[in-house]
């Protein structure tokens, strides 16, 4: 099998690595000199972020590995052809550190630390400062999937009482997390959430749902953290909920626009943490070996974990 390799950034160790892991299969750099020589052999791609023409001459192309949790950079790319079968990551270590942004962002605003970091500011030795305790401390995850429902169960291991809502019913992993779904559940899950963390998958049914409306129905002061989708934020509602004190703060890591612009008022707003899209990387040995074994189960004639519906958009 001949399997053309684009990720970019990477500086050549995911693909040395691919070619330890895979030793019977050709993996063609995509940047090399020679990728396209001979296009018709190419039956399998592994990509992160690829250019408008990399699926141009590809016309035997069956699988597209994402080597990421999220596919709407393929689902969305105009030349990726309608008929091959798009297999993303599941976890690969991005759970654990999914879990420790959204308890650090919990802990931000459980212990009022955006308050603290202004008295610091104005030198002044704030005492002002009500604790709250974490079994009043409710989170909820937007997003029940592989990975949400792994960062809900990890937060819910700390005492915090934790919510999670998906369109369709899921059940609780192992009875720590309330399962809310559906629109009828919507509301119910956002009233007790005084943290929320949004994990949804990007489709056409989310874009856009952290908004106005959705913020109106939190408790007021609520803090949002958003390490999943910058297209899932409206920036001008968030910046209303926050000034108008219906947020008391945000964590973002994700923005429709990245690198965030200079200019964006995100950057000078003083309750809004920003973190450059670090939230979870996908770890190089456990995301190569998940895509192997897949590559390895296609080779058998199995079916391999981890593949996307078009239609649902994960």
């Amino acid at each position: 099998m001949s399997i053309l390799f684009f990720c970019q950034g990477d500086d050549g160790q995911v693909l040395q690595a691919f070619r330890q892991r895979l030793p019977d299969h050709d993996i063609i750099d995509w940047n090399s000199a020679s990728a396209l020589a001979a296009p018709e052999k190419i039956t399998a791609a592994i990509v992160w972020m690829p250019p408008d023409d990399f699926f141009d001459k590809l016309v035997a192309l069956q699988q597209v590995y994402a080597f990421s949790a999220g596919v709407d950079h393929l689902l969305q790319h105009p030349g990726l052809p309608e008929e091959v079968t798009i297999i993303r990551l599941q976890d690969a270590g991005m759970s654990q550190q999914m879990a420790e942004y959204a308890l650090y962002g919990t802990l931000h605003y459980q212990r009022q630390m955006g308050m603290l970091r202004k008295a610091q500011q104005d030198a002044e030795w704030c005492r002002d400062v009500k604790v709250r305790a974490t079994a009043d401390t409710g989170v909820g995850v937007l997003g029940a999937g592989a990975l949400g429902l792994q960062v809900a169960t990890k937060i819910a291991l700390n005492g915090y009482p934790v919510s999670s809502w998906s369109r369709s019913a899921r059940p609780s992993p192992d009875g720590r997390v309330s399962m809310f779904h559906a629109e009828e559940g919507l509301s119910e899950f956002l009233a007790g959430s005084q943290v929320l963390v949004c994990l949804l998958p990007l489709t056409e049914a989310t874009r856009g749902i952290l908004n106005r409306q959705l913020f109106e129905q939190l408790p007021r002061g609520a803090f949002l953290i958003n390490p999943g989708r910058g297209d899932h934020l409206n920036d001008t509602d968030l910046l209303t909920a926050l000034d108008s004190g219906q947020l008391s703060g945000a964590l973002l890591d994700v923005f429709s626009t990245e690198p965030l612009p200079a200019t964006h008022p995100f950057w000078q707003h003083p309750d809004i943490i920003i973190t450059p899209h670090v939230a979870a990387q996908s770890l190089t040995e456990e995301s190569v070996g998940q895509i192997a074994a897949n590559i390895e189960a296609i080779d058998r004639g199995e079916t391999p974990s981890g593949v996307v519906s078009r239609q649902s958009g994960y």
